[in-house]
Parts: structure tokens; sequence; C-alpha cells
């Protein structure tokens, strides 16, 4: 590996670390939509309160976020229930944590158990944006974090699009102090071949950023970047959840890159949004706490 890559390393295996401290610092207030509650959309807010992320508000029908608080705490209907999270009373989770976010009342959200369509559908409205772009952050089981585009399976679709990912990624991995180096994963096909070619080119002769075209060598692309780019969203996709699903790797989020507003989409069949909420803690525009 050379010394690049060495750094690389280096920086990647800090990474969660790196966000866990800047989330605790920041303890920003955000907000998760919720639909259908379990024990374990309760579990995983109180952990993030516990951990000290940020200041937590469930957006979603109260009655059910009530009774899925009880039955984590394994307390009755007449007991008294004390949560150390906000809950703000809504049959439109999808519309509140969008009109919350952009009126600056949290710091950031999380789309958490939302429906997704609605919810982005609300976000591309209110913060006057034509495209989403999502960045996934991807843990291995071995642990290693990897960030991964595009995972929206209508996104990626062009040229433009995929340099337009490359240049808001590698932004987002140096806020996080992190070098970019970004693995094109490319068809083998006369058009997939044109492209990569083609994205190569601008990406380090104008935009001056280094990327590798490992054509189909998924294996030598995660071994050697720190930022994956897949042929396309659905392509995308379907890497994603056999590594996280299938693979038992983990997921913490995918942030949509905008410059003003932090929204970390999460998946609802993944179950976990503790780590979503630290991330978005970490990304959000507050400032971090003055250090001893």
């Amino acid at each position: 590996m050379s010394e690049y890559g060495k750094e690389t390393e280096s920086e990647m295996e800090k990474l969660i670390g790196l966000i866990e401290k800047i989330a605790v610092s920041k303890h920003a207030t955000v907000a998760m939509g919720v639909r259908d509650p379990d024990p374990e959309t309760v579990h995983c807010a109180i952990a993030a309160v516990e951990n000290d992320y940020a200041d937590v508000i469930l957006v979603g029908d109260q009655a059910e976020i009530e009774k899925a608080s009880r039955l984590f705490y394994e307390i009755g209907e007449n007991e008294p229930l004390s949560l150390p999270f906000q809950i703000i009373d809504t049959r439109s989770p999808e519309d509140e944590i969008i009109s919350m976010l952009v009126s600056g009342e949290v710091d950031a959200a999380i789309r958490g158990t939302a429906k997704a369509s609605d919810s982005l559908s609300n976000l591309k409205r209110a913060c006057h944006i034509n495209k989403i772009h999502r960045i996934a952050i991807l843990l291995t089981k071995d642990g290693n974090p990897y960030f991964f585009a595009p995972v929206g399976i209508d996104e990626g679709t062009t040229t433009e699009d995929k340099i337009e990912f490359i240049c808001l990624g590698t932004h987002l991995l140096k806020r996080l102090g992190v070098s970019p180096h970004v693995g094109l994963i490319s068809t083998p096909d006369e058009a997939g071949k044109a492209e990569a070619k083609e994205i190569v080119r601008i990406i380090t002769e104008e935009k001056k950023l280094h990327v590798v075209d490992y054509q189909l060598d998924l294996e030598e692309a995660f071994e050697h970047s720190n930022y994956i780019l897949a042929p396309n969203g659905i392509t995308g996709n379907l890497i994603f959840r056999a590594l996280t699903f299938l693979g038992g790797g983990d997921g913490l989020g995918a942030p949509i890159l905008m410059d003003r507003h932090v929204f970390v989409d999460t998946s609802r069949s993944a179950g976990h949004y503790t780590k979503a909420i630290m991330v978005a803690s970490a990304l959000s525009k507050k400032k971090k706490a003055e250090e001893d």
C-alpha cells in the first residue's frame, strides 16, 4: 500500500471515534421521524441521549410512542412515565421533521421510521433542491468505515450526477478530517468504460481530486479507497444491503449532501438509529462546546 493509502487507512480507523467526539461536543438537538414505533425504536433514542450525542425529539403519534416506551421499560399503563426525550405529537412526521429542520427549531433531523418518499419529497421542496445526493456511512463486519454512494435507486443515473456525487462526497470527508480516496466501480461494457474514463479525466484534471477506476473489482476498491462510488443507485443499493444485512456490516445512516441543513436518511429495515443520531449531531451547524 502506498504512503497515501496508509495515511488514509489511519484516518479512517479514527473516523468513528472522531464523529462520536464531535457529536458529544456539539450535543445538537436532533428530530427523528417515527411511525409504528417499537421498544427498539425507543431504545435507540434513549441510547443516543445516554451517550450524550444529542437532545432527541421523537416526532410521531404520541400515544404510540408512549406505548412503545412502556413496553421498553416494562411498566404498566397506570404507572408514571418519565422519558429522556421530547415527543412532538403528529400524524404526519414526514411533514413535521422537515418543518422543524428548515425553521431552525432543531439543529438536524434523521428520517428514522418515517416514510422515505414523503420525507425526501418534502425535503426537496422545502430546501429548493432538485436532486437528492445521499452518501452512506458503512461499517464492514470488521468495523472498518467507508463512505458509499449512490444508495437511492434513482440517484447516480448520469455522468454529471456521478461527478457531483464525488465532489460533494469528498467535501464531506474533508470536513471530517479525512483525505478522500475515491474508488469508482464501473461496468465492463463500452458505455461503462467510456463513462468511467470521462469521470476520471474530469475529476483528476479539472477537479484536482484523486479517483481510481476499479471496474468490477469491488475487493480492490474497498482495499484501497475510503469512498466507493457504485455504477448507479440500484447497484449501490444492492451492494449496500448485501454488505449490511447479509455480510454482517452496519450502516450509520446516509447524510444528504446539502450546504444549509443536515438531514440523515435511514433505512426502516435497519432498526438501529442511535448512530444516525450521532452522525446528525456531529454534522450539524451547531458550534462545538468550549473545551476545558
